[in-house]
């Protein structure tokens, strides 16, 4: 349980004892004591930091300093309440080097600090940036940020402040925040002889933005050095990459490549960059290749095929005077949206918490110009000389969408980490028992002075055995607080990034004091952490990068007691993390690897389950198709432990979030582990507890032909399909919400149950549907496709609660080319309408029935599918020719 609390009732304990004793101290001397425990809310003492002395004699031109919030592409982008990065440039016209210290703070919070420790070589110009938080603001207050920067001189083994060329201490400056989300940015040119993007590029970019009913304002980063962590890019929902320098620049990679698994939307532009793009950026886990490039004066743009419409939509068609660019591409692992001359044109992709938009048609392809007398809004930020067409308007919407939230929120994890701080109180039986028996001595104490005509004397007596009994208890509370060590705590998800050796982990970390600490808060691999400062408002404290994820906190006190601060961190580690598996008679075999030794409490995750898993110490696990765990469950463990209950409530959060249920975008294998560091550092010899859920996309391989598998229900999904007839798909099941809806009517859904793409081809031999059923549903029968004939494959009349169906006829479980298996569910019961609808008057009910629905007297019962899951044993068969 959480410190503040044993601390609150200690002081309860401790009050009362005292009260009651200091009751019998009617004269004698005043007797004060105030409680050593830490108040939290208290300001820590002065810190004692000499300041800087000026520089005698030093002409202003050796030196500049300047905030650089502008760049040749316009100004940089900076939202209220998130990182950025503050560009610096530094102008050293000395003969010598110079060892600078460079804090910056804004007006509005002077007791906050921003810096950067920096060597800069004689007669040189040196362009760096460092991180900084932008503080809250009101949009009344304007767009402009002011600051100012002191540069201290430690060259001469002396702290010296360095001179503005106006021969003040102080450098100005300021930048600007945006107060619109969903800001866009453009990642480099097009073309060696442009030092900007092609008018096309952001024509298209600015029409896009204002059919969203966006302002057609975005970001240019075309500075010589790209942001090399991906908290530079916080401040930027979308990206749109447009030239390959990026590839010779590892570090800003890596930060677009954690920047997108955060969230961010990140559209690559295929006519502007080479396939190295995509094997950079998504590593072993890109397969595709381009063809060729062709240029096309007539565009059509197709829809793609989808479940609830296989055949896809035919397009307009537009006539270009100069060709249009197209880049003839094949892939296997993403989804094709549209599609030009029967290539893909448009594809997306999830990766992480992101998503990937993929076009391989000139910008100019994807619009047309406006009619001359077509209305616009007043306002120049919302306005356009273009309109996208059909097509890269369905694009846009999904692409310029709003992030999705948070996979687990911290205030979440907060509870839960604060129960790592241990903590024993003194029990009642002992402050009663104290209580109890300093009661008993002083009666017996006033009977012995009483018959010895002395009671005169209790007074002195009785305050002496108060002082006594108080000193006890004060003592026994500061054992008692004293017996927790310094701990920090943490609760931290990691994500290994598919394809790549790269870790996203996101997490709450508690740093309990029991007298405070003045040991530096800091980091050296990366992460960004806002400690908690509250109570420390009038302190200065000052953040000091070093160098690339290296940086610590100056004159920070850490204050007596429990504190959480959220973080991130990415980190590229050595031994990749990954997880490989494939399908046997039982279930799933497959192996893990990489720098952390197998955890425990492991399991299989989809969007459409859970699976337990026998994790073993060698790596290798196996989980079984009948180790299926229940909607609430998300543990194997029968009785669950402290630990594992904290476990099974971060996971609830995570898997059952309601706000999430495109969590996670591929199976994934989940452990919990005790060795993950989160990299930050508190101080010395402090306690460390918590726990790591690591989640590791996992990487299908298919069995040898001819092999005989069963594939568990968590791992098939199934979507609504169009009917045989070609009639629209039934809503008696909602996909996008993961459920089946409420009916008083019968009602027949058409399913297209999908194959993981990495097992095709296959021969289904069998299938089991579990489904539990609710209220007066009176029939359910399942229907199949043979030989494109609608046939019944088993009916149940009556059914309640939990019901399993087999289907043991291979020909009604072929699995098309795209991995669909098409199942129909009927339910209801069309010949008693009874079962759901009743008539509360008298009469020949089997007469007023057909007219049922008319009846504003008629009651109406609902039933549901509650749930249904099925479960799929197949074999692998040759490819078909035609594949």
């Amino acid at each position: 349980m959480p410190f503040d609390f044993f601390r609150e009732r200690s002081l309860q304990h401790i009050r009362a004892v005292m009260a009651f004793a200091f009751f019998f101290l009617t004269w004698g001397s005043c007797v004060s004591g105030q409680s050593d425990l830490p108040n939290a809310g208290s300001s820590p003492p002065a810190t004692d930091a000499s300041s800087p002395a000026e520089v005698p004699g030093k002409s202003p031109d050796e030196f500049r300093f300047t905030v650089a919030w502008v760049s040749t592409g316009g100004s940089y982008i900076y939202v209220p309440e998130k990182w950025g990065e503050l560009r610096i440039n530094l102008v050293n016209n000395r003969d010598e080097p110079r060892d600078l210290m460079c804090a910056t703070y804004f007006q509005d919070q002077p007791n906050l600090q921003f810096g950067r420790r920096v060597w800069v070589p004689a007669k040189s110009t040196l362009r760096i940036s460092h991180p900084i938080v932008i503080p809250a603001r009101d949009p009344s207050q304007g767009r402009a940020l002011n600051l100012q920067s002191l540069v201290v001189d430690a060259t001469e083994g002396g702290d010296v402040l360095v001179k503005n060329n106006t021969g003040q201490m102080l450098h100005d400056g300021a930048l600007l925040v945006t107060f619109s989300g969903r800001n866009t940015g453009l990642i480099g040119t097009t073309g060696t002889d442009r030092d900007v993007p092609s008018a096309e590029v952001t024509d298209l970019i600015m029409a896009t933005r204002v059919s969203q009913q966006l302002s057609n304002r975005y970001s240019l980063l075309l500075d010589q050095f790209l942001p090399a962590d991906e908290s530079e890019l916080s401040s930027l929902d979308h990206l749109v990459l447009l030239e390959n320098r990026i590839t010779q620049d590892l570090a800003a990679m890596a930060a677009l490549r954690h920047w997108l698994h955060q969230g961010g939307r990140l559209w690559i532009m295929m006519d502007q960059v080479d396939p190295i793009v995509l094997e950079s950026l998504f590593g072993d886990d890109f397969k595709g290749h381009v063809v060729d490039r062709v240029g096309l004066t007539t565009v059509r743009i197709d829809k793609g095929p989808t479940l609830s419409n296989p055949d896809g939509d035919v397009g307009e068609s537009t006539d270009h005077e100069e060709p249009v660019e197209f880049v003839r591409m094949v892939t296997s692992n993403i989804d094709v949206t549209h599609e030009v001359n029967g290539w893909p044109a448009a594809m997306t992709k999830a990766y992480g918490d992101g998503r990937v938009l993929i076009t391989t048609l000139g910008p100019r392809g994807w619009m047309t110009a406006r009619p001359p007398n077509s209305r616009q809004s007043e306002d120049p930020a919302f306005t356009s000389q273009w309109i996208p067409l059909t097509s890269m308007n369905d694009i846009a919407s999904d692409f310029f969408a709003m992030r999705e939230p948070e996979l687990i929120a911290h205030s979440a994890m907060e509870p839960q980490v604060r129960e790592y701080v241990g903590y024993t109180i003194p029990s009642w039986g002992l402050i009663v028992g104290t209580l109890i028996g300093f009661s008993l001595v002083l009666v017996l104490i006033a009977l012995a002075l009483l018959r010895s005509g002395r009671l005169e004397s209790l007074g002195w007596i009785g305050s002496l055995l108060a002082i006594a009994v108080s000193i006890g208890l004060l003592s026994i509370g500061r054992s008692y607080r004293h017996g927790i060590p310094a701990t920090v705590a943490s609760i931290q998800v990691a994500q290994a990034m598919t394809g790549t050796d790269d870790v996203r982990t996101q997490g709450i970390v508690a740093v309990y004091q029991p007298e405070g600490s003045a040991s530096p808060i800091q980091v050296t691999g990366g992460g960004r952490m806002m400690p908690d400062m509250s109570g420390l408002e009038n302190s200065n404290r000052r953040m000091v990068t070093t160098d690339l994820g290296a940086w610590h906190w100056e004159n920070l006190p850490q204050p007596p007691g429990l504190r959480a601060t959220p973080f991130t961190r990415s980190e590229t580690v050595v031994d990749r993390l990954e997880a490989r598996a494939s399908f046997d008679a039982q279930g799933m075999v497959g192996t893990y690897s990489g720098r952390l030794s197998p955890g425990s409490d492991s399991l299989i995750a989809t969007r459409d389950g859970r699976l337990g898993v026998q994790l073993n110490g060698d790596g290798s696990f196996t989980a079984r198709a009948d180790d299926v765990f229940s909607k609430d469950q998300f543990l194997g463990a029968g009785l669950l432990s402290d630990e594992q209950d904290r476990r099974r409530r971060t996971l609830e959060k995570i898997l059952a979030n309601p706000k999430r249920k495109d969590y996670p975008d591929r199976p994934q294998l989940m452990f919990w582990s005790d060795q993950w560091k989160h990299g930050f550092q508190f101080g010395d010899a402090m306690k460390p507890q918590g726990t790591t859920l690591v989640a590791i996309p996992l990487i299908l391989e298919r069995p040898v032909i001819g092999s005989e598998f069963v594939i568990p229900s968590p791992l098939l999904t199934y979507r609504n399909q169009r009917n045989p007839d070609g009639s629209p798909p039934s809503t008696m099941w909602n996909h996008a919400r993961k459920e089946w809806q409420e009916r008083s009517v019968p009602a027949t859904s058409w399913l297209n149950i999908q194959i993981p793409r990495e097992l095709l081809p296959i021969q289904g031999t069998r299938l089991r549907i579990e489904m539990n059923v609710s209220g007066p549903i009176g029939r359910v029968e399942v229907l199949g496709l043979r030989n494109r004939e609608v046939v019944s494959l088993e009916t149940q009349m009556d059914p309640v609660g939990a019901l399993a169906i087999e289907i043991n006829d291979a020909s009604v479980l072929s699995v098309n080319s795209d991995g669909g298996l098409i199942l129909g569910i009927s339910a209801g019961d069309p010949k008693r309408p009874e079962l759901t609808q009743t008539i509360d008057k008298p009469g020949n009910k089997e007469a007023e029935y057909p007219s049922i629905k008319q009846d504003q007297n008629a009651k109406i019962n609902y039933w549901r599918i509650e749930s249904l899951t099925v479960q799929l044993w197949a074999k692998t068969i040759e490819p078909r020719e035609n594949n």
